[in-house]
């Protein structure tokens, strides 16, 4: 919940060497966005190992907001983290259905590689014929 409440929620991030707010609850909330960028409220680098078990505030104004280098660097941040977490099975996300699997069992793993061969067969047809 805390990765969602300082990212989704109350993220920054830098751009152009500028700070700027890429959370709904930023957005949706001047006062909240003012203080943010300002002074008074602490900043810490994004790190999904601190943000996890940071505590959030739900009536009042955040006491800190994590920062990201940029979107991208959040994006790979999150990525990493979300890797690292142990649990019984896998997920794979389908194109072609706009939905996510479950990969928890070998035939649907089996399937997905299939799938992927394919789609990687066809981009390899397409790259030759441009050249």
């Amino acid at each position: 919940s805390q990765l969602y409440w300082f990212t989704v929620e109350f993220g920054l991030c830098k751009q152009n060497g500028l700070i700027k707010a890429y959370g709904a609850g930023l957005l949706s909330s001047y006062g909240e966005f003012m203080y943010a960028l300002s002074n008074k409220a602490e900043c810490k680098p994004f790190d999904p190992e601190v943000t996890t078990v940071h505590p959030y505030q739900d009536q009042a104004l955040q006491p800190a907001y994590f920062i990201a280098e940029n979107f991208e660097d959040a994006k790979a941040k999150l990525q990493n983290y979300a890797m690292k977490i142990k649990k019984p099975f896998s997920l794979h996300y389908n194109p072609f259905t706009n939905s996510v699997e479950i990969m928890n069992a070998p035939q649907k793993v089996k399937k997905a590689l299939s799938q992927m061969k394919e789609e990687l067969k066809n981009l390899y047809l397409a790259l030759e014929n441009l050249s």
